[in-house]
C-alpha cells in the first residue's frame, strides 16, 4: 500500500468505482481524501451529473 495518496490516486479510484466495486482500502484511502481535498469532491459530483445525463439519454 502507497504511503502518499494523492489526487491522481483518488481520481482513478473514482473513475474505477463507476464500474467496480472497490476493495475496503481503496474506499477508505478515497474517503479520507475527499475529506480533506478540495478538488477531488468536485470531480465526484461532476461523475454524478454526468451519470444522471446519461440515464436521462433516451437512444
Amino acid at each position: 500500500m502507497k504511503l502518499r495518496y494523492t489526487c491522481k490516486d483518488a481520481t482513478a479510484h473514482i473513475l474505477a468505482s463507476q464500474d467496480q466495486v472497490l476493495p475496503w482500502h481503496a474506499r477508505l484511502l478515497l474517503s479520507l481524501h475527499l475529506r480533506i481535498c478540495a478538488a477531488c469532491p468536485r470531480l465526484v459530483a461532476q461523475m454524478a451529473l454526468l451519470r444522471r445525463a446519461m440515464r436521462g439519454l433516451r437512444l
